[in-house]
């Protein structure tokens, strides 16, 4: 039993040094990434790219850690992998947080190269509250150095604990006790029971610690006495043993007046009672044995165990020393292929395995050509050779385009990295290769997208590019429309010329920036500038201000040539100007006409109304003294003056008309209709008129003007069904397209050949002699009509009457 106890408590230790062996090669292997340390060197997009896929596969591979992040010396977050649930993913950047006032990046800034920082086994934390289901975290941290010596950041690891505790666990299932893992403060990290774990996370379990259960001297015993021991009281078998990492370049989180500087305690307990139980049987015969065999037995016991001791312990080093070797061997997550000087394989592990698709049977022995291209083949003992005649760390093929051959036959495109060593067999090299099949894919998607976005933008109409504010202000970027702006003969032409000189005026530019600098962004900022060639155009410019990785200010922006609309608003204000003059010119004209109906209302009316009185009076008075020819002219004088009188009132109305300015109100047209049929009824009451007016016709316009279309218009219909003995008029509207109001009779119609006559002035289809009028009516309703936004029309046959339709302005009778 003791030495079963025994056997698990130096298996939990092998255990924990393993585990913490494979993390600090982790931290370390990933602090000299070569992809990190490129990206480190250049700040190229592309390798960064690069190196989110390589932690990408890292994590995918591993399987061992929560998170893997890169933080600069500021402790801003540049890459994090997070596990998610065993599907890895590549945080956005703009997901990435600042750790800075995190512990464990100040500590870890302030260490040396190769050295790595680990916190304190404990729950993770979201929000100050245990993440549930709990998760058991460990931090491991190292700085990060560039090629210069420079400290540029930090790899930080989150160690999915559960993992570790789960093979403690499965280590004491396979034996009779209980194997229990406690922190320096004599808390369970793995505990007889799970409500008695991780005390010192939970205020209401601060009194479950072993020392509180098995006594305080029995704690302090373990925690300062030998560092492994074993022993039995009532309480029971207790073994325990003090674990410190592995590796003694992980840096203590202990303070340094802590004694022995031990991390955890791994302690296994049998109860008494299990004791017993297994006991029971075998006492009677134990007694018996012993009192015959008790000095012989204790002579040889102590020979063997003396010799078997040391046999054991130096079998379990070199176990401990093998297994720790091959257990960051087959855990790497790049394959590994170790030669010896002859080009002969020693050893793979079960990365190159996979991604080969050999047995290690199958590749031990074997030339390492075996894994070469066919094409590759002939050539590569030579490069071999070359390489063994100056053995050093360095990457193979610098700068070519590697692929390894698999069993099938197929290629895939790898990284290799070679490592020589001298060992007591001979030189052997190892090298480190890695499928970089997905990064090529990215690379080739990547390189898809910006050809396809950079097509996008060459094909753009107007000009794209990138420059720096200073005071040349050379262009970084330029699209094809950029070149064509600024009659350039080519990009590099373009790039080659300082954009600060392509202004007319410098003020301009200084303008420009400073309000860009000031607000971050300009948008449609109008300027004059010059082609390469000299010609002045306008542009309109646009641009917001953005930084570069290195702080670098620069500015993203889109340039447009307006030269052709500030013509057209040259033209157009030069339109403007001469319609304001033209409507000086029309305001004059106004004004004389103005005068002229003031003359004619006036100066024209006085003689014509003295011609109209003396005709009537030399009529009236001297009728008798004339014969019937002298009376039969006096009365077509007195006919043409009055003719002319009513001609020149319906000049003044139409000029009326032109001149009025609307005034819109809500006009009903039933009741207006309904005025003018009762005032020409009242001037003809003996007439037998049927009228129709459809009720409820409510518009949009100027009464007055309104009144006077309908009295036209019922004027005409009115007179122009004088002739028959029973005379229809109706007034109405329908809705076809739009609104439309008609005026229909049954009077003597008119041929519609002559229809485009029917509106203009002084236009006739009828005699006078037949009908009476002056031509005026129908040319004032539609200049009425007009002056109301809409149209009229008409639709006749001789002697079947007419109907005259009209619209209004939609938009005023809304």
């Amino acid at each position: 039993m003791q030495a079963n106890e025994q056997q698990s408590i130096q298996l939990a230790s092998q255990t924990v040094d393993a585990v913490f062996g494979v993390l600090h090669g982790d931290a370390l292997y990933l602090a000299e990434n070569s992809s990190l340390q490129q990206w480190l060197n250049t700040g190229d997009p592309v390798i960064r790219s690069h190196l989110n896929a390589d932690f990408l596969a890292f994590t995918r591979s591993r399987r061992l850690y929560d998170q893997v992040r890169f933080l600069n010396q500021h402790g801003q977050e540049l890459v994090r992998i997070n596990w998610n649930d065993g599907k890895p993913e590549v945080i956005a950047e703009e997901q990435l947080q600042s750790k800075l006032d995190s512990y464990y990046v100040r500590k870890t800034l302030a260490l040396n190269e190769q050295a790595v920082f680990m916190s304190p086994f404990d729950l993770n934390i979201e929000h100050d509250v245990i993440e549930q289901p709990i998760k058991p975290t460990i931090h491991l941290s190292t700085p990060v150095f560039d090629s210069k010596g420079q400290k540029r950041g930090l790899i930080v690891l989150n160690y999915r604990g559960q993992r570790l505790l789960n093979r403690l666990r499965a280590i004491a299932d396979k034996k009779s006790g209980d194997l229990w893992f406690l922190n320096k403060e004599g808390y369970w990290i793995l505990g007889p029971h799970p409500d008695m774990e991780w005390g010192f996370m939970y205020p209401d379990r601060q009194t479950m610690r072993f020392g509180h259960e098995y006594g305080e001297d029995t704690w302090l015993s373990m925690l300062k006495g030998l560092q492994i021991n074993q022993w039995q009281d009532e309480k029971g078998l207790f073994t325990y043993t003090r674990i410190t990492p592995a590796t003694a370049k992980i840096a203590s989180t202990e303070p340094e007046e802590y004694v022995g500087n031990e991390q955890w305690i791994a302690v296994t307990h049998i109860p008494p009672s299990s004791i017993s139980a297994s006991m029971a049987g075998h006492v009677r015969d134990l007694i018996i044995a012993f009192m015959v065999l008790a000095p012989l037995l204790a002579l040889l016991s102590g020979i063997i165990t003396y010799h078997d001791m040391r046999r054991r312990q130096a079998e379990a080093d070199a176990r401990s020393s093998e297994a720790r070797y091959r257990g960051l061997l087959e855990l790497a997550p790049d394959g590994i292929v170790i030669t010896n000087r002859n080009g002969c394989i020693t050893m793979v592990n079960a990365q190159a395995e996979k991604w080969f698709g050999y047995t290690k049977d199958e590749l031990i022995g074997q030339p390492i050509e075996k894994l070469v291209p066919e094409r590759f083949r002939a050539t590569h003992p030579a490069h071999r050779q070359n390489y063994l005649a100056n053995p050093v760390v360095r990457p193979m093929g610098a700068g070519l385009e590697l692929y390894a051959r698999r069993s099938d036959g197929s290629e895939f495109p790898v990284e290799i990295s070679l490592s020589p060593s001298e060992t007591e067999q001979g030189l052997l090299v190892t090298s480190i290769i890695r499928d970089i099949t997905t990064r090529k894919q990215a690379e080739k998607i990547q390189e898809q997208t910006r050809m396809r976005y950079e097509k996008l933008v060459n094909n753009l109409p107007v000009g794209v590019y990138r420059n720096k504010p200073d005071k040349i202000g050379m262009f970084l970027e330029v699209n094809q429309a950029m070149v064509d702006i600024f009659e350039a003969e080519s990009t590099e032409q373009l790039l080659s010329h300082p954009f600060s000189e392509s202004y007319c005026d410098p003020v301009d530019r200084e303008t420009f920036i400073d309000t860009v600098m000031r607000q971050g962004h300009i948008c449609d900022h109008e300027v004059c500038l010059k082609t390469l060639q000299g010609r002045e155009f306008h542009a309109a410019l646009t641009a917001v201000m953005k930084k570069d990785a290195n702080g670098e200010i620069f500015f993203d922006g889109i340039m447009q040539d307006i030269s052709e609309r500030k013509e057209a608003e040259r033209k157009v204000q030069q339109l403007n100007e001469s319609l304001r003059a033209r409507s000086m010119e029309l305001e004059t004209i106004n004004q004389e006409l103005e005068a002229f109906s003031y003359s004619v209302s006036h100066d024209l009316r006085a003689p014509l109304r003295a011609i109209d009185g003396f005709s009537r009076t030399l009529l009236n008075e001297y009728a008798d003294r004339l014969d019937d020819k002298g009376r039969d002219r006096l009365s077509r004088v007195r006919a043409g003056a009055q003719r002319m009188a009513n001609l020149i009132d319906d000049l003044l109305k139409l000029s009326r008309v032109t001149r009025t300015e609307l005034k819109w109100k809500s006009v009903d047209l039933s009741l207006l209709a309904s005025e003018v049929i009762e005032d020409l009824r009242q001037g003809e009451p003996n007439r037998a008129v049927q009228f129709s007016v459809q009720p409820g016709i409510t518009v949009q316009g100027d009464v007055h003007l309104l009144r006077v279309v309908m009295d036209n218009l019922l004027g005409n219909a009115w007179k122009f069904t004088s002739q028959r003995s029973e005379t229809r008029i109706e007034v109405g509207c329908k809705l076809d397209d739009k609104l439309t109001y008609y005026v229909r009779d049954n009077g003597a119609g008119f041929d519609m050949a002559y229809a485009n006559k029917l509106f203009g002035a002084f236009q006739r289809l009828h005699d006078a002699s037949e009908f009476s009028g002056t031509g005026i009516g129908l040319a004032t309703v539609q200049r009425v009509i007009h002056k109301h936004g809409g149209r009229i029309w008409a639709e006749s046959a001789v002697d079947q009457g007419a109907i005259f339709y009209f619209t209004l302005n939609e938009k005023e009778n809304k």
